[in-house]
């Protein structure tokens, strides 16, 4: 690269070429001089072949200052490819491969010829976005979610008037870098928490960090990286990083500095909804992640009769997998039962870091029964206190206020005598039980002595406050029409080498309370008012599944799961996305006919894209938005085929990333067996799938594989001629094995498989 600067510096066709280390730096700071120089240059070159955290961070500064950039890659080097693929952010960005010097300077001679913008236009679309929020901060935590990254987490969510953006490790890597780059935008602090070299997967996760610290402070932003002391930072972002020796060092560095960020926060900016052009550079479906798009989905939130059944509580329990919209179903019936004034909606969203303090004190009680009963008790504690403290905070926020001495005065004074008001969080509340649990089993628990036992867990559980708890609820919201407790995010710590056996234990707690709570707020008499309670969880299906097991009357659970079987109705979900943005004249027919080419291979657009992903709307909007990106990066003025098949590639390791976290309830190497399917056909029959599955054959049995792999809907059965069913409950399977078995002995020809096409791409299975 060196050679390549100065053979231009000294050629006509720019003016001036400055590499890493014409850079004068003495007795100055690094990053000042390296910014100040791309500050200068019209284009930046970025040499990514070994993804050097230095230039990555350049290079996300680059972005950010809205600079043209070219990335480079060594083409001998067989390691590149892999590496940017594996880095995922940079996939729809494209790069240029060379051979040697001379081949580099020709390529480079054609990129600076060129007239392309700024990656930045093509990230956003060349339209503004909407001005940051000085109380917004973007945190990316530690991949490796141990007592130092979950103390960070702490700290920062006990800044209330700060909105955490926290991005999900679940997601993490699979967000396209236009998302990040709207993210941030929107944002007036970033903060990375850098994952300890040992852990798993550091390398990449750190990259990608490296690359969005740099692109943050591109965009002027206040940026924290933190990093363990035992690391040495890239030179870049040397004199930026915070270090700490332990979990609490970390702690009291954090409250430090987010102390000095506690500056005057201006309200947030009122979103203005906008009509845009048709024009592909603005389009953008929304966020594929419901936590992240509230605002969007107020505007195009697609109503099913799984919502209708949320709102009117229809079971206890809704299951799905993973993107079929059970957050967004979560938070849109929250706000339609808070626009009626009669009801009170309380939203319950533990953190996996609290699950985990929680599952630490539980460790330590060897009796199953005493265990079970103190999570039925905390339970109960909390789900008491949370509906208190927004009942007492709903009441404040009125103009009336509360008056002195009525029933929700006293429940105020209760709250703030025994539960330390309404200012402390579900966190709060839930870390005073742990340490107070601590406390009991520091002191010695007999728990032979079951009576003796019980009383001390109650106590530690402030379980004698909660009679009078109850009264005074039921005195201060017994002329409500409905009490509305919606509990979600309990998959969070549902990860790799989790306790998954206790966390079943956990949340099984939580369903067997469900009931008697419910029963509980029924009772009426002298001391107690009746009050209308549902209680409602929602949960992944594959975590279902495994807590199930545990359950000693598995079919009293009341459950539903939410589904995408229409696929009209799942169309829905991009069509209402397309709508929300054009004029009121407009139809959904537009979409098709204005945005997409009419066919891909054969099909209507929407009927191949539709076939192409998981049924679930998640899937459907990161598609649809990653061939958006690679037709606006092309300067498409409508979405091509090549551009829709290119964005396959991105969206089927998506796709593959979300089946091993929805994979982990089954306790095996899901990724090494699915590895094996890497180059098959897309059909295979039942003997060629017992080769295929043979080398995983002691990490479980080829039915136990088998059922796992239907159950995710990797793989599915077939029933007819050439149609295959991945339905996923146990009742869909049994009863497709049926047909299957019936169809085989009518043809006298092999069972056959199909994989499903969301993962054909990512794993270059043959069509």
């Amino acid at each position: 690269m060196r050679n390549v600067a100065k053979e231009f510096g000294e050629g006509s066709l720019i003016a001036h070429a400055v590499s890493w280390e014409d850079l004068v730096v003495d007795g100055r700071l690094i990053i000042n001089e390296v910014e100040a120089s791309i500050d200068q240059c019209t284009l930046g070159i970025f040499e990514l072949t070994t993804l050097s955290d230095n230039v990555l961070f350049e290079l996300g500064l680059a972005i950010g200052k809205r600079k043209k950039i070219a990335i480079l890659t060594d083409g001998q080097d067989t390691h590149a490819h892999r590496n940017l693929r594996g880095l995922s952010l940079l996939a729809t960005t494209g790069a240029t491969s060379y051979k040697n010097t001379t081949d580099l300077v020709e390529k480079l001679t054609r990129i600076i010829e060129s007239d392309s913008p700024p990656l930045w236009d093509d990230l956003t679309g060349g339209v503004p976005l909407p001005p940051a929020s000085d109380a917004r901060i973007f945190y990316v935590p530690s991949f490796k979610e141990d007592d130092a990254s979950q103390r960070l987490s702490r700290v920062l969510d006990a800044y209330d008037k700060f909105e955490i953006n926290t991005i999900d490790p679940d997601e993490y890597g699979s967000q396209p870098l236009a998302w990040y780059a709207e993210e941030l935008h929107s944002s007036s602090i970033a903060i990375f928490h850098m994952t300890p070299e040992r852990a798993f997967l550091a390398d990449t996760v750190n990259a990608r960090a490296s690359l969005l610290a740099g692109l943050a402070k591109g965009l002027g932003k206040t940026v924290v990286i933190v990093m363990e002391d035992t690391i040495t930072p890239p030179i870049d972002y040397r004199d930026m990083a915070i270090h700490y020796r332990n979990a609490a060092d970390l702690e009291k560095q954090s409250v430090g500095w987010m102390e000095t960020l506690r500056t005057t926060i201006r309200p947030s900016a009122t979103r203005v909804r906008r009509h845009m052009s048709v024009e592909l550079s603005a389009l953008r479906f929304g966020n594929h992640v419901a936590e992240s798009d509230q605002e969007g989905l107020d505007q195009y939130f697609v109503e099913t009769r799984d919502f209708r059944d949320v709102v009117d509580a229809a079971a206890t329990i809704f299951t799905g997998k993973k993107g079929t919209g059970k957050t967004a179903n979560m938070l849109q019936a929250a706000e339609l039962m808070r626009g009626d004034a009669r009801n009170l909606v309380c939203v319950i969203k533990p953190a996996s870091y609290e699950l985990e303090a929680l599952l630490e004190v539980l460790r330590r009680i060897s009796s199953r029964h005493l265990g079970d009963y103190l999570i039925e008790g905390l339970w109960k504690y909390l789900i008491y206190t949370e509906v208190a403290a927004n009942a007492v905070d709903e009441a404040e926020k009125r103009p009336a206020g509360i008056l002195s001495g009525s029933p929700m005065s006293q429940l105020r004074g209760h709250l703030d005598e025994h539960h330390r008001g309404i200012d402390a969080s579900f966190s709060i509340r839930l870390d005073r039980l742990v340490r107070s649990l601590e406390v009991v089993l520091a002191d010695g628990l007999d728990e032979s002595q079951v009576e003796e036992a019980r009383k001390k867990v109650n106590t530690a559980l402030y379980s004698n406050t909660l009679r009078t708890l109850r009264s005074l609820i039921g005195a201060a919201l017994h002329d409500r029409n409905r009490i509305a407790i919606l509990v979600d995010n309990l998959d969070k710590a549902w990860q790799r080498g989790a306790d998954l056996e206790l966390l079943s234990r956990l949340l099984l707690g939580l369903l067997t309370v469900i009931g008697r709570i419910v029963d509980e707020f029924k009772k009426e008499n002298i001391r107690k008012s009746a009050v209308n309670v549902t209680l409602t969880v929602f949960l992944r299906s594959d975590i279902y599944a495994y807590v199930r097991q545990f359950a000693r009357e598995p079919d009293k659970i009341n459950t539903a799961e939410i589904e995408w079987r229409d696929a009209d109705l799942l169309a829905r979900v991009l069509e209402d996305r397309f709508m929300a943005t054009r004029p009121i004249s407009s139809v959904n027919n537009d979409l098709w006919d204005q945005v997409f080419v009419p066919h891909v291979k054969g099909l209507p657009t929407r009927d191949y894209l539709l076939s192409r992903v998981q049924r679930r709307p998640r899937d459907l909007v990161f598609l649809a938005n990653a061939a958006v990106l690679r037709a606006t990066n092309a300067k498409h003025d409508k979405v091509q085929e090549k551009d829709i098949l290119e964005a396959e590639n991105t969206y089927s390791r998506f796709a593959f990333e979300a089946l091993l976290v929805e994979g982990v309830a089954a306790q095996i190497d899901l990724e090494r067996a699915l590895f094996e399917f890497a180059g098959e056909d897309s059909i295979v029959t039942d003997s060629r799938l017992t080769k295929i599955l043979k080398p995983s054959a002691d990490i479980a049995s080829k039915a136990n594989l088998l059922g796992i792999l239907r159950r995710l809907g990797f793989l599915g059965i077939e029933t007819s001629e050439n149609v295959f069913d991945y339905g996923g409950t146990e009742g869909e399977m049994r009863r497709a094995e049926v047909l299957s078995r019936k169809l085989t002995k009518a043809f006298r020809r092999p069972l056959r498989y199909q994989i499903h096409p969301s993962y054909r791409a990512y794993l270059e299975i043959q069509e």
